[in-house]
């Protein structure tokens, strides 16, 4: 009976200090189930198209599924506010675009760009480009910056949305040349493109990818392309720069995590989609869209994210634009 009792109390101290020894260890919450990375568009779009394709090449190369789950609305401020405010447990990824850092300088956002995300991957640039209907009297930038000169707040042109990137590239674009505009904005690339067919405005800024097949059919006349460089897919084009110092706006894609991510999990979800922007599949997808996949660090694209960040904060102030 005696050494019975020993016997308990010993295990009993031993319990007090190494815990129960069947208890099972903490799974790594990194380590279960499917990622979910959420798209601030609706299905069936350009980004939403690239966002799955990218999904789909990971998963490939992946022991865990990225699965895509749509989440619209407010100019993507709702999926991006929802997800800052996720556990940093590498289950849950953002699918941001450059109204990441334009929408804090216009509308009330509970994140700040360059500090309430962990960058992971950048997917591409996003060119954009102004156009117009191939019989227009605008046959090139300069046609447009004199014409506005002349005509002050006359001459029209499109976007695909308010606080966009082609809305901020008309701004920048009014900046730099000493022009005023009238802005018309649409909600998406086509609606603003079939209107310019319609001659309902005089020129469009648009994402290349909508407007590239009709550029190339003659149906638009591209008159610059934002970029610094003249394009490969474009080399005729001009850039809007050439006329215009300083008037360069791109968009672009990326992934990002919350704040606080493991640099390790962050470090391998940036080799996997950097990986899968040159496979096969993408590789021609990015080729039939005019674009070019751009593989960056994760300290890259923080950068990129920074420099944007700040750019968009001067010209939204220096215009006193403000649309909430």
């Amino acid at each position: 009976m005696e050494m019975a009792r020993r016997v308990l109390v010993a295990s009993l101290l031993v319990s007090a200090v190494v815990g129960p020894v069947c208890a099972p260890l903490p799974a790594l919450a990194q380590e279960e189930g499917p990622i979910r990375m959420f798209m601030p568009y609706t299905p069936g779009g350009g980004a939403d198209t690239l966002g799955r394709l990218v999904a789909t090449s990971v998963n490939k190369r992946s022991d865990r599924n990225i699965v895509v789950e749509n989440k619209p609305g407010a100019n993507t401020i709702l999926a991006t506010d929802y997800v800052s405010t996720q556990k940093p447990d590498g289950n849950t990824l953002l699918y941001a675009s450059s109204s990441f850092t334009i929408n804090p300088h216009l509308y009330k956002v509970s994140y700040e760009p360059a500090t309430s995300f962990a960058p992971v991957a950048l997917l591409s640039e996003i060119p954009l480009v102004m156009v117009t209907t191939k019989d227009s009297p605008f046959k090139r930038v300069q046609d447009v910056v004199d014409k506005a000169k002349a005509k002050p707040g006359q001459i029209s042109y499109a976007s695909y949305g308010l606080g966009s990137a082609a809305h901020l590239g008309g701004v920048l674009f009014e900046s730099k040349a000493g022009v005023k505009m009238l802005h018309v904005p649409y909600k998406g690339s086509m609606p603003a493109l079939n209107d310019l067919m319609g001659h309902h405005v005089d020129v469009a800024i648009v994402s290349l990818e909508s407007a590239l097949a009709m550029i190339k059919g003659g149906e638009l006349r591209a008159l610059g392309i934002f970029n610094q460089d003249r394009l490969s897919s474009l080399p005729e084009v001009p850039t809007v720069v050439e006329t215009v110092p300083g008037c360069v706006a791109v968009g672009w894609n990326g992934i990002l995590a919350p704040k606080g991510t493991d640099p390790a999990i962050v470090k391998k979800l940036n080799y996997q989609i950097n990986q899968a922007l040159v496979s096969g599949d993408l590789k021609q997808y990015f080729l039939n869209q005019g674009l070019e996949p751009r593989q960056r660090t994760p300290e890259e694209f923080t950068q990129i994210i920074k420099d944007e960040n700040a750019k968009w904060g001067q010209l939204v102030s220096a215009a006193g634009l403000k649309l909430q």
